[in-house]
């Protein structure tokens, strides 16, 4: 693959995770109980939004050259990664909401199984948003594919 090949599919991989992450900002913002006062529900929508605001620079991004371009959506979706990972998936991020909805009780731990969901879904386009921005580094770094197809011009024969 070309190196134009591999930003063609960081580009395909960007657009699936920003539809699977503008589900996550729905459910978590606009499907929230009428009486949405639970402090840890506004965190999370607010979170949902931060990770949704990287990925339009990261879209945005598209429009630089190759290097310029790597290393931008390469740092915002890192960053989005981490408060994914770190904010929303994490042990103990979960339990505090799970218990906060839970002892709230009403529509509270429906909504949170809702937002669980989408999380799930976030998953794969994020780790393959990831793969993609290693293999178009790859193809930028060395000129050749991860598949061993392509010409390494660094390589002195003997």
């Amino acid at each position: 693959m070309t190196l134009e090949d591999r930003r063609t599919a960081l580009h395909q991989a960007l657009r699936a995770l920003w539809l699977a992450v503008a589900e996550l900002v729905l459910n978590a913002n606009d499907d929230q109980p009428d009486e949405s006062d639970l402090a840890a529900a506004e965190h999370v929508a607010q979170l949902t939004v931060e990770i949704q605001g990287r990925l339009a620079e990261a879209i945005a991004a598209q429009k630089q050259p190759a290097a310029v371009e790597l290393a931008e959506v390469d740092r915002l979706v890192r960053e989005a990664s981490l408060i994914y990972w770190r904010d929303l998936r994490a042990h103990e991020a979960v339990s505090r909401l799970r218990g906060s909805t839970r002892r709230r009780g009403g529509p509270w731990p429906s909504w949170w199984s809702g937002v669980e969901q989408s999380l799930e879904r976030c998953e794969e386009p994020l780790v393959a948003a990831g793969l993609a921005i290693g293999d178009a580094w790859h193809e930028l770094v060395t000129g050749s594919s991860l598949t061993g197809t392509g010409t390494n011009t660094s390589r002195r024969s003997s």
